[in-house]
Order: structure tokens, then C-alpha cells, then sequence
């Protein structure tokens, strides 16, 4: 549920383009860009100083009146969105994008910029108050308003709920953001619940621990808890599936390789995960054996036997990747995982950086083809002459003057979109590798609950049912179509 805020500039034009373009808000300007104008700062001010004091006749800076209003420069809207929408940053630039043109048109000058450095994600978007045919935008409660229901249409089509069904009347930011803030205890509550349980014996030593902390624990039907300074409680079912009073507990014996034993004496008993893996492998093979387990083959050709099942299959394949990466224990394997993951934020950096430089060359491209295509017309509306003035700008700013030039712009997009597909196929093949790992750890928690083979035959059966269920009444309808077919014609 996106909240749409705006903000007028008079002064400081330039510090807010640079404010909203941080690199350390949008990830290296990764989530940056723009319309009419270039998504740098310097050149944004330029392309829309030169718009503004084309229009209006008057100075970009001028200082602000002594008496009276000053006039706006530029509009700066911010739309946020609740941490209860799940939206990702992919998601909510996109959502920007599609909303500063459905709410401004084509001819808006504007900057998006979505910045991922606080707990919610939000979009800022700078507007100049002249579009580059000269169409003023205004800033009042109509248009607002209008805004608003641009945005919410727009989330509304990518999937996400608006606020109050569409009527943001009523409630004020300061309102809404309290409502974000809710979120938030639930993520301080989940943080302490996380911390405690890798030091904590039971789940009594858990809550004695959130106590002291300040923590209230209100227990009954539904056990809920409350932050310091939270004004109402929160139950803990709220929070999220491994967050109930059963699932702490199991978190809590189960958080060390072998139930309650510390991570020292895990390490010490040697190949843990090999010796857990290989005896549920051994037996599920004596169940198939002994015609004990449901078949469920990969291999509809072949017989039933322990090598044409999928389950001994899919634990074989993670024995094998246990055992050729020589990890022991479910330590070595947080370990592993940890390290996978620094690895993955590292190259998703590279990735950003170079598909940033990637985004502006190719921008850049695209301005020499404008350019091309309006400096060879012989008549040009005044929307196209301001158009054309700005590229000529930004192409001279980023010393772009001849075909040479261009040819070495696009022989380095070339050369980038090589390292692009480098750098996606290795980030592929690691958070695939992360996957197994997490599959693995999942099965073995499953294992570590005790009577791991009976809750897969059983998961095994209701499967088979609902698919058997299914080809009955894919079957029904079939036969239905078919009667109805041969029905005569009246």
C-alpha cells in the first residue's frame, strides 16, 4: 500500500538531484533513471535549468524572495511502500517508471531514483515544473489527489493493494507511517527471537532472556509479545511460521548438529550429514526392497527398485553433493552458505556497476540516434528544438562529438554485455548451489525430528491421491465435452 508525498523545491535544486541519484541509496546507481533528461545529477540540472529558464525567462537561482512567494523550480514526490507489500526494489522502479508516465506524459522531465537503504522501499521522483513542450505542472490538493490514483492504479495492476482502497484523503503521512512502523516491531521481535535461540537451552531460558530485555510475554490461547515502547501486543503466530511457541522450541534443540550437543562435540563426531543422509538412503532401499514403500518411480520403463526412486534419488544427489564438497556437519554448512552468500553480494555489486555504465552507454547511444533523426529534419515543433538542445548538451558533456566517438561507446557496451552474461551465469550457478544447500539443511532438520520416512510416505500417498483425483476429473470433463459435441444442433 504505496503513500504518495510532494515536496516543492525553490532552492537547491542541485542538492536534491543528488540527494535522490546517491549511489549508496540506490545500490551504485543501480536503481536510478530518468525521462527527457540525463540520470546524472550535473546533467539533470542542466537539462532542466535549461528547460525552466526557457519557459519562464527567469533564473534557475534566483534567490528567494524578500516578500511574496518564490517561484517552483522542480516538484519532488516520494512514494512508499509498507514493508507488508513485499515489494522488491526490481518491483518498485519498475511500478515508478510506469507511474511518472502514466501521471505526466511523455513530455515530463523527471529523475527516479529507489532507494533501498531504509527498512521500507520508496521511490523519489524530481519533476521540473515546465515540461519540454512548456506545459506547466502544478503542485495543489487536485492534482495530488490525481497523482495518487496514478499510483495506485499502477500498483493495482502490478498486484499491489493501495491504501484505504484508493482514498488517501483521511489519513495523513504521519498516520501512514505509523502503520509502516508497525511492521517494524514484528522485524525487532523476530531479530531477538533469532538472536536468543542459538544461545538459549529451552524455550523458558528464551522468554526469561526476552524479559530482561524489556519484552512483555502475554501467554494463553495465543502467546503474544510486546516490544519496549510498543504500544499493543503482538502475537507470535503474527510473525511468522517458525516464530510459535512449538516451533521455538524445535528451533532451539535442533539449532546444534546433533539435537541438544554443542557445535564442539558435532564437529568432533566427524561426518554427520554423510552418516545421517546414508542411513535414511539404507532404509528406504530396504523398504523398497521389501515392497514396504509406495513406488514412485522416475523411470516409468524400468522396475521399482532403490535406484528408480525419485526420494532415493534426490537424497542420493544431496549425499553426493555433501560428500564431494566434503562438508560434515550442518556448521560447516551455515558456513559454506555464508560464505556462498558474501560471494553473491560481491558479484551482484560488480553486476550493478557494470550494467549501470551498461544503462548509460546505452542511453547515451540513444541520444546520438535522436539527435541524428531530429538535426536531419527540416522543421521541428518546439517540444523536438528543446529535445534537440538538450542532447546536444548532455552528448557535449560527455564528450561525444563524432562518429568516432560513438564507435567507441558501442565497441564498450559490446565488450560489457560479454561480462553481463558472464556475471549472470555465475550468480545463477550460485544461488542454485545456495537452493541445494538450503534443501539440504531442510531435509536434515526433517530427518533430526525422528520418523522422517513415515511423513514422506504419507506426503508420498496424498500426493498420488491428488493427482489421481485430478486425472479422474480432467477424465469427467473430458467425457462431458465430448457428449456435448455430439449433441444434435437444434
Amino acid at each position: 500500500m504505496p503513500y504518495v508525498k510532494c515536496k516543492v523545491i525553490h532552492t537547491g535544486m542541485k542538492q536534491r538531484l543528488e540527494y535522490i541519484l546517491n549511489p549508496e541509496k540506490t545500490e551504485g546507481m543501480f536503481f536510478c533513471d530518468s525521462h527527457n533528461c540525463f540520470p546524472d545529477a550535473e546533467d539533470a540540472y542542466l537539462n532542466m535549468k535549461y528547460i525552466y529558464e526557457n519557459y519562464t525567462h527567469h533564473k534557475f537561482e534566483e534567490p528567494m524572495p524578500k516578500q511574496g512567494k518564490a517561484r517552483v523550480k522542480l516538484l519532488h514526490y516520494v512514494q512508499s511502500f509498507s514493508p507488508n507489500d513485499d515489494v522488491t526494489p526490481e518491483l518498485a522502479h519498475r511500478m515508478g517508471k510506469a507511474w511518472i508516465r502514466k501521471a505526466f506524459g511523455d513530455n515530463v522531465q523527471a529523475v527516479i531514483a529507489t532507494h533501498t537503504d531504509k527498512a521500507h522501499i520508496h521511490n523519489h521522483v524530481i519533476i521540473n515544473t515546465y515540461g519540454v513542450d512548456g506545459h506547466k505542472y502544478n503542485d495543489n490538493k487536485k492534482t495530488l489527489s490525481e497523482i495518487r490514483e496514478h499510483s495506485d492504479r499502477v500498483c493495482l495492476a502490478f498486484g499491489i493493494q493501495p491504501i484505504m482502497n484508493n482514498k488517501h484523503l483521511g489519513m495523513s503521512y504521519k498516520e501512514w507511517d505509523a502503520r509502516r512502523n508497525g511492521a517494524s516491531w514484528k522485524e525487532q521481535i523476530r531479530r531477538e527471537i533469532d538472536t536468543l535461540v542459538l544461545s538459549s537451552k529451552n524455550f523458558d531460558e528464551l522468554a526469561a532472556e526476552l524479559e530482561a530485555k524489556g519484552y512483555e510475554i502475554k501467554y494463553g490461547a495465543h502467546t503474544a509479545v510486546r516490544a519496549p515502547g510498543q504500544k499493543r501486543f503482538t502475537r507470535l503466530r503474527t510473525i511468522g511460521d517458525d516464530y510459535t511457541i512449538e516451533n521455538i522450541k524445535s528451533r532451539i534443540l535442533w539449532k546444534d548438529d546433533l539435537g541438544n550437543a554443542s557445535r564442539e562435540d558435532a564437529y568432533n563426531k566427524g561426518q554427520v550429514l554423510t552418516i545421517c543422509f546414508a542411513g535414511i538412503i539404507t532404509q528406504l532401499a530396504k523398504r523398497i526392497i521389501e515392497k514396504k514403500k509406495e513406488e514412485n518411480k522416475r523411470d516409468e520403463s524400468l522396475p521399482f527398485l532403490p535406484n528408480n526412486d525419485r526420494d532415493v534419488f534426490a537424497l542420493g544427489a544431496q549425499l553426493a553433493l555433501i560428500n564431494r564438497l566434503k562438508i560434515h556437519s550442518i556448521g560447516e554448512l551455515d558456513m559454506r552458505s555464508e560464505e556462498l552468500s558474501e560471494k553473491i553480494t560481491k558479484l551482484t555489486g560488480e553486476f550493478n556497476a557494470i550494467n549501470v555504465r551498461h544503462s548509460e552507454l546505452d542511453k547515451l547511444l540513444q541520444q546520438t540516434d535522436v539527435y541524428d533523426d531530429l538535426s536531419g529534419r527540416d522543421k521541428l515543433s518546439l517540444s523536438e528544438k528543446m529535445r534537440l538542445q538538450i542532447i546536444k548538451q548532455t552528448l557535449s558533456r560527455h564528450g561525444i562529438s563524432d562518429k568516432s566517438d560513438i564507435d567507441r561507446l558501442t565497441a564498450e557496451k559490446r565488450e560489457l554485455n560479454e561480462k553481463i552474461t558472464a556475471l549472470k551465469t555465475e550468480i545463477e550457478d550460485c544461488h542454485t548451489l545456495q537452493k541445494a544447500f538450503q534443501e539440504i539443511k531442510d531435509t536434515y532438520n526433517d530427518i533430526s525430528k525422528g520418523d522422517y520416512i513415515s511423513k514422506l510416505i504419507e506426503r508420498n500417498r496424498q500426493k498420488a491421491e491428488e493427482t489421481s483425483q485430478k486425472m479422474g476429473t480432467d477424465k469427467q470433463n473430458s467425457e462431458t465435452l465430448s457428449h456435448d459435441k455430439r449433441k444434435p444442433k437444434l
